[in-house]
């Protein structure tokens, strides 16, 4: 679902509404898809509203023009785990992320 994110005077709207994000890190490639659920679910209760990661292109493209977006690398579903649970998502792609990662 498409949403229109605004910044007015120092403050976010979100499709008009004004929000406050709060925010905390799940590398979904961290961490196995079977736990995405439950560790969102403990962000959640945590009083937080949005989830932040990387996107570690090196291990999508593993070689020039080989994709691999399933198992561990399915970002789609890890997004749409987490917008079922009604936390918004801060997506942080490479092809630099540090984040300890090799080449990354």
């Amino acid at each position: 679902m498409r949403k229109n994110l605004e910044v007015k005077g120092g403050a976010f709207y979100l499709d008009g509404q004004k929000i406050q994000i709060l925010s905390g890190a799940i590398h979904y490639f961290r961490v196995v898809p079977e736990y995405w659920e439950d560790r969102l679910k403990k962000l959640k209760n945590c009083g937080l509203n949005t989830v932040e990661t990387y996107v570690p292109w090196n291990l999508h493209e593993p070689e020039e023009g080989k994709f691999c977006f399933d198992g561990i690398c399915d970002m789609e579903r890890f997004f749409q785990t987490a917008d079922a649970l009604g936390l918004y998502v801060i997506v942080r792609p490479s092809p630099y992320i540090c984040a300890e990662w090799e080449g990354g």
